[in-house]
């Protein structure tokens, strides 16, 4: 059977959008750095402290390109994707700096980008223009890297392996409580929303002792 028109229509739009990014890629190069770690690693000071020190000229001994001069300038400009929210870069160095406090943690993917006029290292490059790039960073949950292993498995499977979990070590001290209440529970009662409200509260009081 023939393919529909809609479809060729459709692939035909696909592949001219994907022609365009790459055109679009090829002039004004672009990369994405995606930032993650556990609560408390220090993610959003790194990002804020990187930034600024791009756009102010700071020290980056590290960087070559800075080192050696050939970053002209470093600006900031509008993120790629609208639906992903903005890094409060300039909330978090003003609270770095004039209040002398720690910034909020990260609560929610964000990204920022910053855009780079530099001199290629090449002198037969650097003939004929300057070289710009856009870095896309991006904020991320590390949190959340710890939820990719649910995508194998199913609700029994996650809740059999918690509960065997917390009986484990020094966690089986910390879950008492919880597995105490829950070992209480009618499976077979009509649904109570007050007994799941606190079933839950109970478990995220041995989450947060866990934490602690």
């Amino acid at each position: 059977m023939p393919p529909a028109l809609t479809s060729i229509t459709d692939d035909a739009k696909i592949a001219l959008d994907n022609l365009a990014d790459r055109a679009s890629n090829l002039v004004n190069p672009s990369m994405r750095l995606g930032v993650t770690g556990l609560s408390r690693a220090g993610k959003t000071v790194f990002i804020s402290s990187l930034v600024h020190n791009l756009l102010n000229g700071g020290r980056l001994p590290l960087f070559e390109a800075m080192r050696s001069g050939r970053v002209s300038q470093a600006r900031l400009e509008q993120q790629p994707d609208d639906a992903i929210p903005r890094f409060q870069y300039e909330d978090h160095i003003d609270a770095l700096v004039r209040e002398r406090i720690w910034p909020d943690s990260t609560r929610a993917i964000s990204e920022l980008r910053v855009t780079l006029e530099y001199q290629s290292a090449s002198g037969w490059n650097r003939m004929f223009s300057r070289g710009r790039l856009s870095i896309d960073i991006v904020d991320y949950p590390g949190e959340w890297l710890l939820d990719l292993p649910l995508l194998a498995q199913d609700y029994e499977t996650f809740s059999r392996n918690t509960v065997d979990l917390a009986r484990t070590g020094i966690r089986a001290e910390l879950s008492k409580d919880w597995l105490s209440f829950a070992s209480g529970i009618d499976m077979d009662a009509p649904a109570d929303e007050g007994t799941a409200r606190r079933l839950a509260e109970s478990f995220a009081a041995y989450l947060k002792a866990c934490k602690s």
